[in-house]
């Protein structure tokens, strides 16, 4: 509850200075119109008349502004991941307020201050709950961070404490991948699957997929891929991995053709993708000089619209 009031509070004031600034104008237009047509002359104008007038103008701008931000509202009487947070830190203590300060830092991409801030909660005493959702997040930042085996131990203690353990076993298994560890990370991934993941968990197949390509197993890569694809899960994403594979195994006519269903598939960040299998080529080729014979003809590329992210 503390954490709403004071997002809503914040945002509240807010919309009261906003709003000031319109009503000035419109006080002065009303003021500028008397000086040139002159005042109703069945109205006496005082000193407090202009001060109702001031109001009322005032009142006006700012119900303006609340139906214009009306939005930014309810979004500030929402906790940010709620489903994952519930109600932990939510109250008036020190604690629950560095928290979510650190927390606002963390929606704004600023890893390192959100990342302070959640270290120092740690000196507070604080229920199991509570150690379980800083845990993750301190892992969530030391991995936005790049420091992936930092993040590991975080993980798993939010899980011992009762995170909602299919999202911190994602970001362990991840934080894994990313530190080297990739036998750690393939047991993680693996024990997401056999506990029913969530629906939203539909990359787990592209992850490992991908897992494989890091340690140059483009066959076990393949299987997953092709796992994905079945199943029409991640499916432009598994398409480039497919590219990926075929281009380690030296199969340059197949990764030719998967790079171009993958981007006919509205790929998201097809640039980047573009760049990475070019990367690839060059690598194996470096590696294999004597796969350039394999080198397919040009193929026509997706047009600029259809290289676009999906929407």
């Amino acid at each position: 509850m503390g954490d709403r009031l004071r997002r809503l509070g914040k945002r509240l004031l807010n919309i009261l200075f906003k709003a000031a600034l319109p009503a000035l104008m419109i006080y002065a237009v009303l003021l500028i119109s008397f000086v040139v047509r002159g005042t109703p002359h069945n109205v006496e104008f005082g000193p407090s008349m202009y001060l109702k007038i001031l109001l009322i103008c005032y009142l006006i701008a700012l119900f303006t502004a609340l139906v214009l931000e009306n939005k930014e509202i309810q979004r500030a009487a929402v906790r940010v991941d709620e489903e994952l947070i519930g109600n932990t830190f939510g109250g008036f203590s020190k604690a629950d307020k560095l928290f979510c300060s650190g927390m606002d830092d963390y929606m704004r991409d600023n890893a390192h201050a959100a990342l302070e801030q959640f270290l120092e909660v740690q000196h507070y005493e604080l229920t199991d709950q509570e150690i379980g959702v800083l845990s993750f997040y301190i892992g969530r930042c030391y991995q936005l961070l790049d420091c992936p085996s930092n993040a590991v131990p975080f993980y798993e203690t939010a899980i011992r404490n009762g995170f909602p353990r299919h999202f911190a076993k994602l970001f362990q298994a991840r934080s894994y991948s990313e530190s080297g560890d990739f036998d750690r990370s393939f047991e993680a991934f693996q024990d997401l699957l056999e506990h029913d993941p969530p629906p939203e968990f539909y990359f787990l197949y592209t992850d490992i997929g991908y897992l494989f390509i890091k340690q140059k197993k483009p066959e076990q890569a393949i299987e997953w891929f092709e796992r994905s694809i079945e199943k029409k899960q991640n499916y432009a994403f598994a398409l480039s991995g497919m590219a990926i594979a075929n281009l380690q195994l030296g199969n340059f006519a197949a990764a030719k053709d998967y790079r171009y269903k993958a981007l006919m598939n509205r790929l998201k960040n097809p640039r980047q993708f573009r760049n990475y299998y070019d990367e690839t080529k060059a690598l194996m080729l470096e590696e294999h000089p004597e796969w350039a014979e394999q080198e397919p003809e040009q193929q026509p590329e997706p047009a600029e619209s259809e290289r676009n992210d999906a929407p």
